[in-house]
């Protein structure tokens, strides 16, 4: 029985790894992580002047700025939040590639003919790499249906939708967030939003190790389809300084009133 885990760099991925190859009896045969895209400062401001047009472009700048100004950029940082332990573990085999979709990732995963293919994170995949699993599972950090994409939680934000911040793990399927869902997990919204967060993602990530183990052991697994027919899709082109000065400024917002209550102001 083996596993293959697609994911991207972060200290919290690393112990998910570990802790999924601990307790599936170092099952995990490969990690594959995707590196981070770096675009030098000129083509940053390409892209931003290519999805923002130039009308938009000195606003969506000054918004940038604004962003570090008054600590939107560090609220931000909260959607990342979890507990990290550095706990020594060890996976078989990592190795970092440009593209996951890359047929050299697609061969060395298929001469491994994975029973799960576990995914968090990574680009979008092919069908082909799907198919070299027996299953395939997905950690969507948003709460499906309801949002999808890379910026559910933020959408969830933006539109002051507190009660669908969550997370879900689902079946993996060509369609972007579309898989049967098996669990979903709905954030503590009485934390403060730091705490609220890594609380969430705490828990999302025990969960996804539990999960992951009972479907490698051949455990049936409830799970649900899921209508995306009135799910939202905040897409990254749309992500601009303006929109994420204004997720930053409603979770500092969140954080005051949160002190206020409280008497810690």
């Amino acid at each position: 029985m083996s596993i293959v885990f697609i994911t991207v760099p972060g200290d919290e991925k690393r112990m998910f790894a570990n802790a999924l190859h601990e307790k599936t009896g170092e099952s995990v045969k490969l990690v594959i992580i995707q590196k981070p895209k770096s675009l030098p400062f000129l083509k940053r401001i390409k892209r931003l002047y290519n999805r923002s047009g130039w009308r938009n472009l000195p606003r969506e700048i000054w918004y940038a700025f604004l962003l570090r100004l008054n600590g939107a950029k560090r609220a931000l940082e909260y959607f990342r939040e979890y507990t990290v332990e550095r706990k020594n573990g060890h996976v078989p085999k990592v190795i970092m590639v440009d593209s996951v979709n890359s047929d050299q990732v697609y061969e060395l995963v298929r001469q491994i003919s994975p029973d799960l293919l576990v995914i968090w994170g990574s680009a979008i995949l092919l069908p082909r790499l799907l198919q070299t699993a027996k299953k395939s599972i997905n950690l969507h950090v948003g709460l499906s249906p309801f949002y999808r994409g890379a910026l559910a939680n933020q959408n969830a934000v933006l539109l002051r939708d507190f009660e669908h911040i969550g997370t879900t793990i689902h079946y993996a399927e060509e369609k972007v967030d579309s898989g049967d869902i098996i669990t979903t997990l709905k954030a503590d919204l009485h934390k403060p939003p730091k705490e609220m967060f890594r609380d969430l993602n705490d828990r999302t990530l025990a969960l996804y190790v539990d999960t992951a183990t009972k479907i490698h052991a051949g455990e049936q697994v409830s799970h649900v389809p899921q209508d995306i027919s009135q799910s939202r899709n905040l897409l990254l082109k749309q992500w601009l300084p303006s929109v994420r000065y204004k997720v930053g400024s409603i979770i500092l917002e969140l954080e005051k009133e949160y002190d206020k209550k409280y008497g810690l102001r």
